[in-house]
């Protein structure tokens, strides 16, 4: 069992961080990185002063509109921008060495946060690998329509 810290200001693993740039497309916008795009939409409406900020490796802009924390949204939302982001095409090395870790048992922590993302966001990173591992490809979500979008993309050019 391997343990693996992730901290993006330490470079502990920051590949593996939501501050790091891994560019990925929800609803026909292009979002940075997993932080970008949770703070864009942690309060539950897309907050557009937050979404077009200077945005770039490491950038954190706290979202104006205040976080729903109901039934754990924010949670369940941060798992699904990770899901999205590991699934960019433009992402598929790391989302290689992702599951390869995954696969080794990799035990994952976020040591230096002192809040609710300290034991949650390890939580959200195991809980997607496994998902990547685990699911059908089929049934992996937006997962046909990008490769339509592929398809189509390869057939025009």
């Amino acid at each position: 069992m391997k343990i693996i810290n992730i901290w993006y200001s330490t470079r502990e693993h920051e590949w593996l961080s939501n501050l790091c740039y891994r560019p990925f497309t929800l609803f026909e916008k292009r979002y940075m990185s997993v932080e970008h795009a949770y703070q864009t939409w942690k309060s539950g409406e897309f907050d557009e002063r937050t979404y077009k900020k200077s945005w770039r490796t490491g950038s954190k802009h706290v979202g104006k509109k205040g976080t729903h924390t109901e039934a754990d949204w924010n949670i369940k939302l941060m798992k699904a921008l990770i899901l999205e982001s590991f699934l960019d095409p433009m992402n598929a090395s790391m989302c290689s060495e992702f599951k390869r870790l995954i696969k080794q048992g990799a035990v994952f922590t976020h040591n230096q946060d002192k809040g609710v993302w300290r034991r949650k966001f390890p939580q959200c990173l195991h809980d997607v690998g496994e998902y990547l591992l685990n699911a059908p490809e089929f049934t992996i979500p937006n997962h046909a329509e990008k490769q339509l979008k592929i398809a189509e993309w390869k057939r025009e050019h």
